[in-house]
């Protein structure tokens, strides 16, 4: 692009500085607009000192449904597993997001592998399948394809999924 008028960068805490950058030198001042839910230090300080206008959106779209969300105890495990399944068997879809590929020490969390095993075992009338970033790209895609198909029930992943897939049928995230 030699002319780019506009350039417009969603989750931009995604981006480095430089990405941002080569974009803006593909024209003769493209006019920016960055999105984000989480913003950045830099932009910030870009809002707060800088030459950056903001715009919030405080309202959803029309017909959009409201979310619910629940901070649970892990004293719930049981009780969110009915909950899925119930969902599932209703014709629906669940996400359930960890933050780490592998079991790792220092950390007290469940890793996509190992909690994907768990749940194929609690959930075992749910195709229940994982996606990370070690995957290969044609693998994770099929997984992601055969998702939004319907054909998975439950998606365990990490954060590899937040941009990018969006299945209406899946009406659960649990992280």
């Amino acid at each position: 692009y030699h002319k780019l008028g506009l350039a417009i960068t969603d989750e931009q805490h995604r981006f480095g500085v430089q990405q941002r950058g080569a974009l803006n030198q593909k024209g003769e001042s493209p006019h920016t607009l960055v999105m984000t839910a989480t913003p950045i230090p830099r932009t910030l300080a870009l809002i707060l000192y800088g030459d950056l206008d903001v715009s919030i959106i405080d309202e959803l779209p029309p017909g959009r449904q409201k979310i619910d969300t629940m901070a649970v105890s892990s004293g719930y495990r049981e009780r969110i597993y009915k909950f899925i399944e119930k969902q599932v068997q209703d014709g629906r879809q669940a996400y359930v997001i960890c933050p780490m590929i592998e079991e790792n020490e220092k950390r007290e969390v469940q890793s996509v592998l190992n909690y994907t095993e768990e749940l194929q075992q609690k959930l075992n009338q749910c195709n229940v399948q994982c996606v990370h970033g070690k995957m290969k790209p044609k693998e994770k895609q099929e997984i992601m394809d055969a998702f939004a198909k319907g054909e998975i029930h439950v998606l365990v992943s990490t954060t590899v999924i937040e941009v990018g897939i969006n299945v209406p049928n899946a009406v659960i995230m649990l992280i």
